[in-house]
């Protein structure tokens, strides 16, 4: 009995280490947001470094002709949720999402490009949505499955915008 639950453990333990392993291989290089004031959105551009010795690629299957690859995402704190447009009926907090892009899969040593756009609340100045824009955390997803967040306040070039 006590062989089988010390396997267990180090199965569990094993599991619970593999599952960080991608979020200490992602990092982010660079992040610019635009408020583009005429449409009322918010893009952001990112770049993502994969430091790791594998190619990061989305795991889920898709039934369609396309697959998913990964896909990025803004959770936005308090004071940037209260300036966009949210999505409701939900149980995550999420800003209304306008479009985005990637190439969805990152090869090992290199960056790879995203951009995502959200749509801006309407009696909003959008000066005040760019001086906000980096009050969120940066999702990074595989499928339904978070594999990194990285808090857009300790980016790269956050004085830089």
């Amino acid at each position: 009995m006590k062989k089988i639950s010390i396997v267990l453990l180090m199965c569990f333990l094993l599991l619970f280490t593999m599952g960080f392993v991608k979020k200490g291989e992602l990092i982010l290089t660079s992040v610019e947001p635009t408020v583009i004031k005429t449409e009322r959105i918010l893009r952001y551009d990112f770049r993502i470094k994969n430091t790791g010795s594998q190619r990061i690629i989305s795991t889920f299957d898709y039934p369609g002709n396309h697959p998913l690859g990964l896909e990025v995402t803004v959770r936005p704190n308090d004071k940037l949720a209260s300036l966009m447009v949210m999505s409701e009926n939900t149980g995550f907090r999420k800003m209304k999402l306008r479009g985005s892009g990637s190439a969805g899969f990152i090869e090992p040593g290199k960056e790879s490009s995203f951009h995502v756009e959200f749509q801006i609340k309407e009696n909003v100045e959008v000066e005040k949505v760019k001086s906000t824009s980096l009050d969120g955390v940066l999702l990074i997803l595989d499928g339904p499955k978070i594999i990194a967040e990285i808090p857009l306040a300790d980016s790269v070039n956050k004085n830089t915008n």
